[in-house]
């Protein structure tokens, strides 16, 4: 009797095509779940800046750091690596943190705001808009 030794072909190729059916399904949860993890991060950051805005605030009665200088607090260091760009405007009694997602990377798209009176808006990619509250994922609601 004549023992084989491996695999056909046809197990391999259906071997190959459950995988990459597994990997279609998986891929896209998987990047779906890396997104929302990162769009969290970002929001916890964005949320202690604010934090740190009324800091200076209650130092300086200004929202200010310098207010010889008029500069707002330097935040792109704390964001570096997020997948957003970050944007402190403020003046006196006012500031906005405004957070875009870098054009080049799975954030792009995505839009975060606060102001010192709390006011969040947000925008993704399939949202139609700018929303009043802050959208934790692609397919989230307010």
């Amino acid at each position: 009797m004549r023992r084989t030794r491996g695999f056909t072909l046809i197990e391999l190729m259906i071997t190959v095509a459950i995988v990459a059916l597994l990997a279609s399904i998986a891929l896209p949860a998987y990047t779906s779940h890396v997104e929302k993890g990162r769009i969290a991060g970002a929001l916890e950051l964005l949320s202690e800046s604010k934090v740190r805005m009324e800091q200076i605030f209650n130092s300086n009665r200004s929202y200010y750091t310098n207010s010889t200088d008029k500069t707002c607090l330097d935040l792109a260091p704390a964001f570096a690596d997020t997948g957003f760009s970050v944007a402190v405007t403020c003046d006196d009694t006012t500031f906005t943190i405004a957070l875009t997602g870098v054009s080049t990377g799975p954030m792009s798209g995505f839009k975060y705001s606060i102001t010192q009176s709390g006011e969040k808006k947000s925008t993704t990619p399939s949202s139609g808009g700018e929303k009043a509250c802050w959208l934790r994922s692609r397919s989230s609601k307010c």
